[in-house]
C-alpha cells in the first residue's frame, strides 16, 4: 500500500508499506550482487541509512551456493538486511547474454519462495535503436507475461515494467495495459541503454509518456537511474524510486560520483566534498589506499543519498522545479531532457500546485516554460473579464506589487477617461488588478533575460491581442507623453480592490465566480499594517477570505454556497459518500477512499466544494490530490476541510 504524504507536482513523499517495513519515497535502492559485495548491507544502513535495496534473483537463483541458501534461510539473511528487498528477475542478462533458461511463471515462484518483498516480471528488453515492429512484438510479450505473473503473486508485491523503447505512444499503451493489473510497483524499463547513451530527451518522453497512464497510486520506478545527478530530474517526472549499481561500479574503475557529474580519482587534485571518507583522506591518499574500491564506493554512496535529501528538501519547500533546471546545467544533454518538459505542459498543469510557500525563483531560461507559467496565460486568456474602457495602457516591469509601483501614474490618468492597465510582466501581460497574486507578486526574475525570453513575451502579447484581450493602439507607457495623450472624458473610478476581488476570483474559480460573489452590499476589510484586502463580506456574509502569502482566496461557506448556484457539479466540486459527508460537515478531513468523483480540473491546492451525491454542500476544504489521484488512492487526505456547513 502506498500513501501520499507530501508533493511539489509529480514529485512526491510517500510511505510504501512492505512486509519488512516501510519505505519512505523518492528512495534510493543500492544494488547488491551476493557474489561481489563491495559495502555490505549492514554498513550500508549504519552509513548513509538505506530503507531497501535490490539485488538479482536471476543470479541467486542461478548459483548452486546462493539458491539453497536463500531457499533454506530465505533472502534476507542470505544477503544480511532485514529491511525490504526487491528482486530484479534476469530481464537483462536475459537482454544482455542471450536467452535464460528460465520461464516467467519460474522466476516468479522462485522469487516468492525466497522471501523477496517485491518479486519483478520476466519481461522483454527493448533496445533504443530497436525498430517498432520489434518493440511492439517485445511489448506484447511483456504484457503477457505481467497478467499471468500478477495472477501468480500470492502475498508477494509485484513489479510490472513499463517497456515500450523510444515510441511515446508505445509508453502510453503500456502504461494502460498495466494499470490494469495486479500490480504494486510500475518501474520504467529499457532505460537503461537511454542513460548510458546521455539520451535523456528520450529518457524523458519515455517516463512521462507512461506517468500519463499509470495508475497514481501505484509508485513508479525508474530502473538504473543510479547517478545522483539524474535525482531531481527523476522525482520531478513523478519517479518514486530509484536504484543504483553505479555506486560500486565506478567504484571498481577508480570513479567518483558527485551532483554534477563523475570524476576519475586519478585527475582529482582536491576532493570537493565533505563526506566522511573525503574529509579524513586527501586525493592522494584514497589514490594509495589497498582499501580504494570500499572507500570510493562508501563515498559514492554518501553522495547519492545526501542528494536524495536535498531531493526531498526541495518537494517539501515546493524548490524541485529550482533544483532540476540547476542540476540541469552541469551536462547539455541534461538539459535537452529538462527541455523535453515542455512537451509534457498539459500532464504537468494536472498536478501543478495552485501555488507554493516559497516564491517562484527564475534560474533560467527554461523557467519560463514551468507549468505554473503556462496555467497563469492560459487562466488569463480564458477567464479574465475585461473591464468596459475607452483606452488600455502597458506599463513596463516593475517593483511588485505593480499597482503600488504605478499608483502615482494611474492616480493622474484615471480621473481623465475609463483606462485599463496592463503590465508588460514575464510571465504574461498581466492585468494591474492581479499583480498580488501568486506567481506575478511571489516571484524574483533576472532583470536582463535572454533574446529568446524577450521573443518569447512578444509571441504571447500578439497572442493576447489576437484574444481581443489587448488592443493593437494599447498605448505604451512613456510617461508623461502617454498621460498627455490620454483625451478628457468621462472617467470611471472603479475601486482597484472592487476590481481586485472580482478578477481573482475569476482567475481561481472560473470566469463568472467574481460577478456572482460581489452580487450585494460589499464591504472589504483591510489590513491595518499593509492596506491589503483581507476579508470580502457581501450582504453582511463572509464570503472569502485573501490570503497574504500567494494573494489567493479562501472560501467560506457563504462564498461556497454562492458558487454552488453559481456552477454546475461537477465544477468546483468533491463528491463524497454519505459516511464521509457526516464528517466533513463537522469540519473532518476527506479521505480518498471516501471519494465519489470530482471536477477533473481541480487540482493540488484548489479551493473546492465537498458535496454529497445530492450536490447538498457539506464543508469547504482546500485539496490535495487531483480527481484521478483520489479516485485511485484507497488512503491518505484527498481534501484538507477548512470549514464544515455544521460549523458555518
Amino acid at each position: 500500500m502506498f500513501e501520499l504524504k507530501h508533493r511539489d507536482g509529480l514529485a512526491r513523499i510517500g510511505i510504501l508499506e512492505t512486509a519488512h517495513g516501510k519505505i519512505e519515497t523518492p528512495t534510493l535502492l543500492p544494488v547488491i550482487n551476493p557474489n561481489q559485495i563491495t559495502v555490505s548491507p549492514a554498513e550500508m544502513k549504519e552509513k548513509v541509512g538505506i530503507q531497501a535495496l535490490i539485488t538479482n534473483s536471476y543470479i541467486i537463483r542461478k548459483h548452486d551456493n546462493l539458491r539453497e541458501l536463500a531457499l533454506e534461510k530465505g533472502l534476507h539473511e542470505l544477503v544480511g538486511f532485514n529491511g525490504p528487498i526487491m528482486t530484479d528477475s534476469g530481464t537483462f542478462q536475459s537482454h544482455m547474454y542471450g536467452e535464460v533458461e528460465l520461464e516467467p511463471l519460474e522466476i516468479i515462484e522462485f522469487q516468492k519462495a525466497i522471501g523477496s518483498d517485491i518479486g519483478t516480471v520476466l519481461d522483454i528488453f527493448s533496445e533504443p535503436e530497436d525498430k517498432r515492429e520489434k518493440v511492439e512484438r517485445d511489448l506484447k510479450t511483456t504484457i503477457e507475461r505481467t497478467q499471468l505473473s500478477a495472477d501468480n503473486k500470492g502475498n508477494m508485491m509485484l513489479a510490472g515494467p513499463i517497456q515500450g523503447g523510444r515510441f511515446p505512444d508505445l509508453r502510453e499503451y503500456a502504461a494502460q495495459e498495466m494499470s490494469k493489473m495486479d500490480c504494486d510497483i510500475f518501474p520504467i524499463g529499457g532505460v537503461v541503454p537511454m542513460m548510458e547513451k546521455q539520451m535523456y530527451f528520450t529518457l524523458v518522453d519515455a517516463v512521462l509518456s507512461a506517468k500519463k497512464h499509470l495508475n497514481p497510486s501505484v509508485p513508479v520506478h525508474l530502473f538504473g537511474c543510479g547517478h545522483p545527478m539524474l535525482f531531481s530530474m527523476a522525482a520531478l517526472m513523478g519517479c518514486d524510486m530509484v536504484d543504483s549499481a553505479a555506486y560500486a561500479k565506478f567504484a571498481r574503475d577508480g570513479r567518483m560520483m558527485f551532483s554534477d557529474g563523475t570524476r576519475f580519482l586519478k585527475d582529482i587534485k582536491e576532493l570537493p566534498c565533505h563526506c566522511p571518507i573525503c574529509s579524513t583522506h586527501t586525493a592522494d591518499e584514497l589514490r594509495d589506499s589497498p582499501d580504494q574500491e570500499k572507500l570510493l564506493a562508501e563515498h559514492n554512496l554518501y553522495v547519492s543519498f545526501t542528494e536524495l535529501k536535498i531531493v526531498k528538501q526541495a518537494i517539501h519547500e515546493g524548490r524541485i522545479w529550482e533544483l532540476t533546471e540547476t542540476r540541469a546545467r552541469a551536462h547539455p544533454n541534461l538539459l535537452d531532457g529538462l527541455k523535453c518538459f515542455r512537451k509534457h505542459t498539459e500532464l504537468l498543469e494536472k498536478t501543478e500546485p495552485l501555488s507554493r510557500d516559497l516564491a517562484y525563483l527564475y534560474t533560467s531560461p527554461e523557467s519560463y516554460y514551468r507549468p505554473i507559467v503556462s496555467r497563469l496565460k492560459n487562466r488569463i486568456l480564458e477567464r479574465y473579464e475585461q473591464p468596459v474602457s475607452n483606452f488600455q495602457v502597458l506599463f513596463p516591469e516593475a517593483t511588485k506589487p505593480y499597482y503600488r509601483s504605478y499608483g502615482e501614474q494611474i492616480s493622474k490618468m484615471k480621473d481623465k477617461n475609463t483606462l485599463n492597465y496592463w503590465i508588460d510582466s514575464f510571465f504574461c501581460p498581466i492585468p494591474v488588478e492581479l499583480d498580488e497574486m501568486y506567481p506575478i507578486s511571489q516571484s524574483v526574475i533576472s532583470e536582463r533575460l535572454e533574446p529568446g525570453i524577450e521573443q518569447e513575451k512578444m509571441r504571447v502579447l500578439k497572442e493576447f491581442m489576437d484574444a481581443g484581450l489587448i488592443s493593437p493602439e494599447i498605448k505604451h507607457w512613456h510617461g508623461k507623453e502617454t498621460i498627455e495623450s490620454i483625451p478628457q472624458d468621462k472617467a470611471d473610478n472603479s475601486e482597484i480592490n472592487i476590481a481586485r476581488v472580482k478578477a481573482v476570483a475569476d482567475i481561481q474559480f472560473g470566469k463568472g465566480a467574481g460577478k456572482a460573489l460581489l452580487d450585494g452590499e460589499i464591504e472589504l476589510v483591510l489590513s491595518a499594517k499593509t492596506d491589503r484586502i483581507r476579508n470580502v463580506r457581501v450582504n453582511n456574509q463572509h464570503v472569502l477570505s485573501m490570503r497574504a502569502g500567494d494573494g489567493l482566496f479562501t472560501l467560506k461557506i457563504a462564498g461556497a454556497q454562492i458558487l454552488q448556484q453559481t456552477f454546475p457539479s461537477p465544477k468546483m466540486r468533491v463528491i463524497v459518500n454519505p459516511d464521509s459527508a457526516e464528517f466533513n460537515r463537522k469540519g473532518k478531513s476527506v479521505f480518498s477512499a471516501f471519494v465519489l468523483d470530482a471536477d477533473p480540473d481541480i487540482v493540488p491546492g484548489d479551493e473546492v466544494l465537498i458535496v454529497d451525491e445530492k450536490d447538498d454542500l457539506c464543508a469547504v476544504g482546500r485539496t490535495i490530490m487531483t480527481r484521478n489521484e483520489m479516485l485511485a488512492f484507497n488512503n491518505g487526505t484527498a481534501v484538507k476541510v477548512r470549514e464544515g456547513q455544521n460549523h458555518g
